[in-house]
């Protein structure tokens, strides 16, 4: 019999938690009274989390000159904000289960498709590359959690995108939450930042006006659009128009920059996507 649970209430109940070292972490980070030995500490308290953290620190996303073999090495070789990014990689890995369906695990590597690219583009507007990194590796975790707990939301996902029909408005309509929506919820209970919500909830139809984090929601919804004509689209269909839509809300300036290194940056993308794949197991 199906569940008369409201949606939000299911995804809440039915979820793996997401692990509250990371949710701490996320506080943590720009915090310039936090220490290495506090961080370092809250990572022991979960060994499992520490031991994922250290097989991507040494994949070959990062040229480390020795084994990582602690988390305060990882800290002092890679930083508090790229420990942070790598842990929220590891927590979102958690909630996918690859055998739910295709669209669970081309979800996943256009999350970190995304994330790379945003870490890549940060530079842009002066922004910190490993705060953009997470904001793009979380932008779709709506998505994988709606994956994960309603078995016909693939379908839908499916029949939208062979209709070429918006999904956004088929959730809605049909499913009664977008994945926006439903980030935004999820990322909300569990106290992350706030920022992350904002970028949950708007990636899709970033608002047109400056508001609060305005500038890394446009950043994410275009490492989005990036991902997909770089082949790590959600969808198995070709994205439509090209780099001049993908970059429609940059500058000018940044907007050609992208299109003039777009062929090195999707190679550079592809590569490091696979290499955290195999870290990541």
């Amino acid at each position: 019999m199906a569940s008369t649970m409201p949606k939000h209430a299911r995804l809440l109940a039915e979820l793996p938690p997401f692990r509250q070292v990371a949710v701490q972490l996320l506080k943590m980070v720009g915090n310039p009274s936090v220490s290495f030995g506090q961080v370092a500490a809250l990572l022991r308290t979960d060994s499992v989390l520490t031991a994922e953290l250290l097989r991507a620190a040494n994949s070959p996303l990062f040229t480390v000159r020795q084994e990582i073999t602690s988390a305060l090495q990882a800290i002092v070789f890679l930083g508090l904000d790229m420990v942070s990014a790598l842990v929220a990689t590891t927590a979102l890995r958690a909630l996918v289960d690859k055998n739910n369906s295709q669209f669970t695990y081309s979800c996943w590597r256009h999350s970190l498709a995304a994330a790379l690219i945003c870490r890549n583009l940060a530079s842009f507007d002066g922004m910190a590359p490993e705060r953009c990194y997470t904001a793009g590796i979380m932008h779709d975790i709506g998505q994988l959690a709606l994956l994960r707990v309603f078995p016909d939301y693939a379908g839908l996902m499916r029949e939208a995108a062979e209709r070429g029909d918006s999904l956004y408005t088929v959730e809605s309509e049909q499913f009664g939450i977008t994945h926006a929506e439903a980030g935004r919820w999820l990322l909300s209970q569990w106290g992350c930042p706030i920022e992350l919500q904002n970028v949950t909830a708007f990636h899709q139809r970033p608002p047109l006006n400056y508001t609060r984090d305005r500038d890394l929601i446009v950043l994410v919804h275009t490492a989005s659009k990036l991902a997909d004509l770089m082949a790590m689209s959600v969808f198995p269909v070709a994205p439509e128009g090209g780099l001049e839509q993908a970059t429609a809300l940059f500058p000018e300036t940044h907007r050609q920059t992208v299109i003039r290194d777009f062929p090195a940056l999707g190679e550079s993308v592809v590569t490091n996507v696979n290499a955290l794949e195999v870290s990541l197991g």
